[in-house]
């Protein structure tokens, strides 16, 4: 087992970005929520923009934890998305998730369509999103709305 850090992705807190491990052909590697920090700015601060940016950038910093594996994109096989919830109750906050998960579709298309997973078979990784009350991390600049958390499968090469 071997605890992986980069510094292509945010400093991580008391966790380490991910853990791989071997078994038999494969490096299987289990990745520590990421958000949509921007590393090697000063203090790290969240993406501004709202949803769609920080969805990118968590994205783009799973990646390069995969990649300090010696993987790549098409190594994610799973990932597990949590949003912030709207406020309110009924008709708006339906609306508001409505809007939400618009937003997040739209950057997450852009990612993998960059990366050559979003074609007509839509070759994607497994996805599981769920609304949250609250995500951790507050900035004065502007508060998480999106965290993700990815497990990938390396073939030894």
């Amino acid at each position: 087992m071997r605890h992986i850090f980069t510094d292509r992705a945010p400093e991580p807190g008391f966790y380490s970005p991910a853990v791989a491990v071997d078994v038999g052909n494969s490096t299987l590697v289990f990745l520590s929520g990421q958000t949509g920090n921007v590393p090697g700015l000063p203090g790290e601060p969240v993406i501004r923009g709202g949803v769609g940016p920080q969805t990118y950038q968590a994205l783009k910093n799973i990646l390069a934890v995969v990649r300090a594996v010696g993987g790549d994109v098409d190594d994610i096989v799973e990932l597990k998305v949590f949003l912030k919830d709207s406020e309110g109750a009924g008709e708006a906050q339906q609306e508001a998730r409505s809007a939400t998960r618009k937003v997040f579709g739209e950057a997450y298309t852009e990612f993998f369509s960059k990366h050559g997973l979003f074609k007509e078979e839509k070759n994607l990784p497994a996805r599981t999103m769920v609304w949250v009350s609250e995500v951790p991390l507050e900035y004065p600049a502007e508060d998480t709305l999106v965290e993700i958390t990815a497990t990938a499968v390396i073939p030894k090469r």
